[in-house]
């Protein structure tokens, strides 16, 4: 096998077609054909069926798109390692959970960019679990999330700062001085997130403590919570991070979860089999910088 039959392969087991297959790879259509009919006699085996204009993969045309696409992961990783090495700019794929992306990267990915304007931040917001498996599949470089107890043999995992979810209140309530916060939170209005990871946890202590809490409004956005409980329409849980400027403001009050899992942090992820290349390194300066992280912590 060579490596440009692979490509070819893998270009055509994604499109099914010779002609966008040839105009996808820049390469004229018998050079498609030659490469795929050289590709099946070196291994021995068919890799296609075709059933008229019908083409479909073989067992053996299955497995190896699987490590074919591996394979083109892997080298397009390998280009922008080396490109990185050689002209010091490049790309950064970043995968960044909810509450890091919004409450603690803006002014840490400002700084790099100042810092590094021949470098261009591709940025994907989206869920912890989701970031953690587009590293692993090399389709993000690194991540910052918020997670409890992501463990995995393949990634490098660096606890950066707390990330608490916690008791959002309107300054002076009653539940911020409570002895009995779980018989006294069922009598007050909640806002609460729709679905994700503070959801969950919300839920898991409910269902522990067996409350029968009172949700008054179920949103999908953290800001439009902020905002109510500011105005007065009830207590919401939350991120502590998600609501720092309207503690320092004095627009709002919190107070710790009586749980111990309501205890989370922000992280960084990256693979354990990569290099940290010099835009890497770039990024880690200034991301524990402007948290306040130091190597000897971890």
């Amino acid at each position: 096998m060579k490596w440009k039959q692979i490509e070819v392969f893998y270009t055509f087991s994604q499109l099914q077609n010779v002609s966008r297959t040839a105009e996808e790879l820049g390469v004229k259509q018998p050079t498609v054909t030659f490469h795929l009919k050289q590709l099946e006699q070196s291994i021995g085996t068919p890799l296609f069926e075709r059933k008229g204009e019908q083409v479909t993969l073989t067992p053996a045309g299955a497995a190896l798109r699987h490590y074919s696409r591996e394979l083109m992961a892997l080298f397009r990783e390998t280009e922008r390692v080396m490109r990185d090495y050689r002209d010091k700019k490049g790309e950064l794929f970043l995968g960044a959970s909810y509450i890091p992306a919004n409450y603690v990267l803006p002014p840490i990915l400002y700084q790099f960019q100042q810092k590094t304007p021949d470098v261009q931040l591709r940025i994907s917001i989206q869920p912890a679990p989701q970031t953690a498996d587009d590293i692993i599949m090399k389709r993000l470089d690194i991540g910052i999330v918020s997670e409890q107890n992501l463990t995995t043999s393949k990634l490098t995992v660096k606890r950066l700062c707390p990330d608490d979810v916690v008791l959002v209140t309107p300054p002076g309530h009653p539940l911020l001085d409570s002895t009995q916060l779980e018989a006294d939170i069922e009598r007050f209005p909640l806002l609460l997130h729709q679905s994700g990871s503070t959801r969950d946890i919300v839920n898991d202590w409910a269902a522990e403590e067996k409350l029968n809490l009172n949700v008054a409004m179920e949103l999908t956005n953290v800001e439009a919570i902020r905002s109510l409980v500011r105005l007065g329409s009830g207590c919401a849980i939350l991120s502590s991070r998600a609501v720092e400027e309207d503690l320092a403001a004095g627009k709002l009050a919190i107070r710790p979860l009586p749980y111990e899992q309501a205890s989370r942090w922000i992280s960084l992820i990256y693979r354990k089999d990569r290099p940290v290349t010099p835009i890497m390194e770039s990024f880690f300066t200034e991301l524990y910088s402007g948290i306040g992280y130091s190597e000897t912590e971890t």
